[in-house]
């Protein structure tokens, strides 16, 4: 029996499992560079249904045969749908994310009370600057390295937050090379007075130790085998994962150092920051 139009036509309905928006982290808004998402290894069972990308760059899954409760999602700045250096556009840091589905019953019975339950199915995850993002020559910032026993740490989390405060300016995702583009926020400065020097508490997170290729030959096979998984809040709950903010499972290492900034200027010389 049809839903929507009388039984003499043939009714083919198609409903939104997941929608994706990727947002610009220091911009606000839509990430304005397309990303290639693809799922983790296959799993044993049905093919994986394709995530559909569109020219607005926006994404989305409808249910059909093998859509799961649970995606495990690699979001990459590539010019191909796999992951190598060479491919790496590095306008933005890849992201690895865990992403909860609602079954079609549970869709269907929120819609027999809320036609506008849709919005729960519609996922923001932030995505944060990386080398070759294009910024403006003003912005306040910083170019930074992270190193571990003296070779670069992979896929750093930086902080940047008021000297004595807990106001926070900014927030940086790390690359595969130890690197990072921190950018100020404007809400660094209030009123007519501009701080001189600007001085900015930076933190630089990382996990407790280095970890380790349970395979030999994975760092070959799969150069994103380290980059940390996170796992997004259940559809609609406030969620600092998606936002980038919170910390990846682990990250308990932590370098602080007071660096001064220079409005309107990146900083592109400052020593190493050495996690042990």
């Amino acid at each position: 029996m049809n839903q929507f139009l009388p039984n003499r036509y043939v009714e083919d309905i198609h409903r939104l499992a997941l929608g994706i928006e990727p947002l610009d982290a220091f911009r606000g808004g839509r990430l304005g560079y397309q990303l290639q998402a693809i799922y983790e290894a296959q799993q044993p069972g049905l093919p994986h249904p394709p995530i559909e990308r569109h020219l607005s760059n926006l994404y989305s899954l409808r249910y059909q045969p093998g859509v799961a409760t649970q995606l495990d999602l690699r979001f990459l700045d590539s010019a191909e749908p796999v992951y190598r250096p060479e491919y790496d556009r590095r306008r933005v840091a890849p992201r690895r994310l865990g992403i909860p589905i609602l079954t079609l019953a549970d869709v269907e019975a929120a819609e027999a009370v809320d036609k506008q339950g849709f919005n729960r199915r519609i996922r923001r995850p932030a995505f944060f600057p990386g080398a070759a993002y294009d910024f403006s020559a003003t912005a306040t910032g910083m170019r930074g390295r992270v190193v571990r026993s003296g070779q670069p740490m992979r896929w750093a989390r930086a902080t940047a937050t008021l000297p004595g405060s807990s106001v926070v300016v900014g927030h940086a995702h790390g690359d595969d090379r130890g690197e990072f583009l921190l950018l100020i926020g404007a809400s660094v400065t209030t009123g007519s007075a501009l701080p001189k020097p600007l001085e900015i508490e930076v933190s630089v997170f990382g996990p407790s130790s280095s970890p380790s290729p349970p395979m030999p030959e994975l760092p070959r096979l799969d150069p994103l085998w380290d980059l940390p998984r996170e796992q997004l809040a259940a559809p609609r709950d406030p969620d600092p994962v998606a936002a980038g903010t919170a910390l990846p499972p682990d990250y308990t290492a932590k370098v602080t150092r007071v660096i001064e900034f220079t409005l309107g200027k990146c900083l592109c010389e400052e020593p190493e920051f050495v996690i042990d």
